[in-house]
């Protein structure tokens, strides 16, 4: 079963969440990453299969029940929130705050998302050639004010300082560089 994830339906969930951690006296932190963190920041047309999640504090094992119960009302895949990012995250820093829910003055769940341009640094590091990879790191370099080569390596090696592109991942990185600096056909005229 292959879920499709709205904004508006991922928004929900947390308010859900946040209330169930309220009624328990609990508390609990998450930061955002991927396709759900771009989903929550910009105006896009895609939906997301899961949430990409760190749990940052709290009450760890209380959120993953909100999750699940939040999973089984709505028919969603327990899996909707996902913590496998954890092992692909680079230097700390880079959220900011999204949201409290289940409201500002009743907080169960505080929920934080990676800024674009951490996002952007994690599309760069992974990035396979690909029309979706492409586009988010395109909209992600934009918001950022990211567009030369220099400047995308400049970005990795501040949040993946172990891990300079190899040669491989350095053309590629060129290859998108080049590719947000070409004059569209619209500017051919």
């Amino acid at each position: 079963m292959m879920q499709e994830l709205s904004k508006a339906a991922v928004e929900d969930a947390f308010r859900e969440m946040g209330e169930i951690l309220v009624r328990a006296g609990k508390t609990a932190e998450i930061a955002v990453y991927g396709g759900a963190a771009i989903l929550l920041q910009f105006e896009v047309t895609f939906r997301t299969t899961d949430v990409d999640a760190h749990v940052e504090s709290g009450d760890h094992g209380a959120l993953m029940l909100a999750a699940k119960e939040v999973a089984e009302r709505r028919g969603w895949l327990r899996s909707w929130l996902s913590e496998a990012v954890t092992m692909y995250l680079g230097e700390p820093g880079a959220t900011t705050l999204h949201g409290n829910y289940p409201s500002e003055t009743r907080v169960g769940l505080r929920v934080y998302v990676a800024k674009p341009d951490y996002l952007l640094a994690m599309k760069l590091r992974a990035m396979r050639i690909g029309r979706r990879d492409e586009e988010d790191a395109a909209l992600l370099a934009r918001a950022s004010n990211i567009a030369t080569f220099d400047a995308m390596v400049t970005l990795l090696a501040r949040y993946f300082p172990k891990e300079p592109p190899d040669e491989r991942r350095a053309a590629i990185i060129r290859q998108f560089a080049e590719s947000l600096n070409a004059p569209s056909s619209d500017d051919a005229v």
